[in-house]
């Protein structure tokens, strides 16, 4: 009689072959994503985290540098380094309200604001980048992309972290 560990073992083997197939998918697409991203930034004179700053402020003024660095799920000295560059540049603007002295609050100068369509750039930059993908896809196949996507973040969700 085979122990229940032998009878595991070719589905742990598929289990890892498949993890890896699904970790190497991953990869390539946030390879792909982030180079879209980079030259989309780069038509703009940014990088892309700049522009995912400006974006952020854009749909978000007045947002703490904690809350954004909550957003872009980067380290706060990481978006900080990031605020202080944009502002050099007067493309971002801190403001330290009166009533809570300890508190900075984030926002796009009213400059930049005027002479650039921030909202155009926050299009190209997030949604153009997948729908020109998908756009020419059969609607059947984008979604089961979908649904398939919807699944795995359900099952890592529901999976317990150790």
């Amino acid at each position: 009689m085979m122990q229940k560990e032998e009878l595991s073992c070719p589905n742990n083997e598929l289990a890892s072959e498949q993890s890896d197939k699904i970790i190497e998918i991953i990869r390539s697409v946030q390879k792909t994503l982030r180079c879209k991203f980079n030259e989309c930034a780069k038509k703009y004179g940014f990088t892309a985290p700049q522009l995912a700053v400006i974006v952020h402020l854009y749909k978000m003024p007045g947002i703490t540098l904690h809350e954004l660095s909550n957003h872009l799920m980067l380290t706060k000295s990481t978006v900080s380094g990031i605020v202080d560059r944009l502002s050099k540049q007067g493309v971002v603007v801190r403001e330290i309200p009166k009533d809570n002295r300890r508190t900075v609050k984030l926002s796009i100068d009213e400059n930049f604001k005027n002479n650039n369509d921030i909202e155009s750039m926050k299009k190209e930059f997030i949604s153009h980048i997948i729908s020109d993908a998908v756009k020419n896809m059969d609607a059947e196949k984008v979604d089961k992309i979908i649904y398939g996507l919807q699944e795995f973040s359900l099952l890592l969700e529901n999976s317990k972290c150790e």
